[in-house]
């Protein structure tokens, strides 16, 4: 299901690493780990990612080697566009934490905007490889279809249930209308939205979700809410053209738990 696997590790992280080596045991994957650097806020001033220093790539070996046997470092360099070649020609999919940036974007946001098919598991500190509950925010375009097919095949090694949700996006319209032309409004985005997952899913009984706010906003608050260990994304809605859509990068922001981006 997943292919070949990679980790970006950049120093000692070791409430990460045991995050990843519960998920990866239970997946049955043996991930590389990879180290690049940051992309400088000022730009590639050097024309290159370089590698750690020794004393660091010792250090991040040895927490590696305390969790994973017969794994090891592989140091990226070069300029960024051999960089993001090599991770998308060589992987399927990479875990990597998110960590808040000021003058920059962080590494999940950056590897997003700048890669296409390289799907990315995003850790988010404190989160529990126990996964029980599973959120999928879908808008119903070819990706949601995706989501899903992803979502039932990681279910076999881990149980969990998931939901789907998604965003009426009516709270514009609330002060707009009277609260009879409202209702109406939200009955007929109800009905449209039944005609949507008919057309996706058919006959299939899945959970869905429905939230009336905007999918900024509302869709944060209810995640974080609601106590779910992952969510999957995927990249851009209907029509979008760019690598990844504004939604899914608000939530790789604002989400507390982990994400993985399709």
């Amino acid at each position: 299901m997943l292919g070949r696997v990679a980790v970006h590790i950049s120093e000692e992280e070791p409430e990460y690493l045991s995050y990843v080596r519960e998920v990866t045991s239970r997946l049955q994957v043996a991930p590389h780990f990879v180290y690049f650097e940051e992309e400088d806020p000022f730009g590639d001033i050097l024309g290159f990612f370089s590698r750690p220093s020794e004393e660091k790539q010792l250090a991040i070996n040895r927490s590696i080697g305390e969790l994973f046997r017969d794994a090891y470092l592989l140091p990226l360099s070069g300029n960024r566009d051999q960089t993001l070649t090599r991770l998308q020609e060589d992987y399927d999919l990479l875990f990597v934490r998110y960590r808040r940036q000021l003058l920059r974007k962080s590494i999940p946001e950056w590897l997003l905007s700048e890669t296409e098919g390289l799907r990315l598991w995003v850790y988010k500190d404190g989160a529990r490889a126990d996964i029980r509950k599973v959120c999928l925010p879908v808008d119903f375009s070819d990706r949601s279809l995706k989501q899903v097919e992803f979502v039932d095949a990681l279910k076999d090694f881990f149980g969990f249930e998931y939901h789907l949700v998604y965003s009426l996006n009516m709270g514009r319209l609330k002060s707009k209308l009277s609260g009879k032309d409202y209702r109406k409004s939200f009955l007929d985005k109800e009905e449209e939205v039944k005609h949507m997952y008919t057309d996706m899913f058919g006959e299939r009984s899945l959970d869905i979700i429905l939230l009336e706010g905007d999918p900024y906003k509302d869709m944060v608050r209810y995640i974080n809410s609601e106590g779910y260990d992952l969510v999957v994304v995927g990249r851009r809605g209907k029509g979008m053209k760019e690598q990844i859509g504004s939604v899914s990068l608000h939530l790789i922001r604002s989400l507390k738990c982990p994400l993985i981006v399709l």
